[in-house]
């Protein structure tokens, strides 16, 4: 098994998952709503859209969302309102000083875990983790393997 969580046989992304998660938070903070949806897999769109049906979003634009034809001032506003939601989740850091490391253990085969950290305050030294990104392998439309965010795991204290 190699490192990104493929068998020795299957064909790796071309872009790594740190790659990836990093480009999935710059357009996160620069409210690239479109490379935010982009960049989500069939698993984090499908949960995204039953909360937004859970929260009262009409059943309609709800499958418009899903199959691709919602009007383009209705997939804005339901992506503007899904990137300002994953902002707060980022809130309160430096997010200009962000570092990232894919975790040494994959979660299973095809899937993997990126931990997003800020350094720490000068005098105290190494990095405090602010989140996590679990991404999963998706054949893009060429057949291709490519890393796509499942899930953005905040870390919040207790």
């Amino acid at each position: 098994m190699t490192a990104n969580g493929n068998g020795a046989g299957a064909a790796a992304p071309a872009r790594s998952a740190v790659d990836t998660t990093r480009e999935f938070v710059d357009a996160i903070i620069w409210g690239e709503h479109g490379k935010v949806w982009e960049l989500l897999g069939i698993e984090a769109r499908t949960l995204v859209l039953k909360v937004a049906s859970d929260r009262g979003m009409d059943e309609g634009l709800v499958a418009r969302l899903r199959d691709g034809t919602a009007a383009a001032a209705e997939r804005d506003e339901f992506l503007a309102d899904l990137v300002n939601g994953l902002r707060a989740d980022l809130s309160g850091n430096d997010l200009d000083a962000l570092e990232y490391e894919e975790d040494a253990e994959p979660l299973e085969p095809g899937r993997v875990r990126v931990v997003v950290s800020v350094p720490v305050a000068v005098g105290f030294g190494g990095n405090l983790p602010i989140g996590s990104v679990e991404l999963s392998t998706e054949a893009s439309t060429m057949g291709e393997p490519q890393w796509r965010i499942e899930r953005l795991v905040p870390q919040v204290s207790k």
